[in-house]
């Protein structure tokens, strides 16, 4: 959990230092001199590669694809959804000192004895977890699964999508058409940017 904890820290660290850089303003220039525009160069996204990176991490083809925001909201509702369903079923979970009760094989003496171990080491009753929840606590671990898997396969194809776009944005800004005036008329302006 730590390691999971870590890397999406160090992913958003990565994604606003980035950003940060990047608009970064050029260094005025000396008196006298014009001022040239930084060159900026936009790569177009891959499409399966958004995808990728979203189904390794989620939100992390969003923000490959230029939406960091976008990216990091699918990211903690994720988590949370999946965080969720784990909290539902949490209480399910057997701890050593639940197989002393006598619902678990033990006498309830609150002493633990070498059967009550043995069945704690042979993980019995684990298959039962599930029954022993309230119906809120299913219903909680049902609907949290679900919103999560939802999320995670839309997070997908939205990632796609974002790179989908980030192109068609890329390829409407590279070619231009305007009308130019001048003194003598007016003439159409074809414009391609490289």
């Amino acid at each position: 959990m730590k390691t999971i904890i870590t890397t999406l820290v160090l992913c958003m660290l990565l994604a606003a230092t980035s950003s940060t850089w990047a608009q970064t303003p050029a260094a005025p220039a000396p008196s006298g001199q014009t001022e040239s525009k930084p060159l900026t160069i936009e790569l177009p996204k891959d499409p399966l590669v958004a995808m990728y990176l979203s189904a390794t991490l989620p939100g992390l083809g969003q923000i490959y694809a230029g939406h960091k925001a976008r990216g990091v909201v699918f990211m903690a509702s994720i988590i949370g959804a999946f965080g969720a369903a784990y909290a539902s079923y949490e209480p399910a979970v057997l701890h050593l000192a639940d197989y002393d009760k006598t619902d678990f094989g033990g006498n309830g003496d609150g002493l633990i004895s070498a059967g009550e171990a043995k069945n704690w080491d042979d993980r019995k009753f684990e298959d039962t977890a599930f029954d022993r929840l309230s119906t809120g606590r299913k219903a909680g671990l049902i609907t949290g699964a679900a919103i999560g898997a939802g999320l995670y396969i839309w997070n997908i194809f939205d990632a796609r999508a974002r790179a989908h776009d980030h192109n068609r944005d890329l390829a409407q800004r590279r070619v231009s058409i305007g009308l130019q005036a001048s003194r003598d008329g007016a003439s159409v302006a074809l414009g391609v940017n490289f």
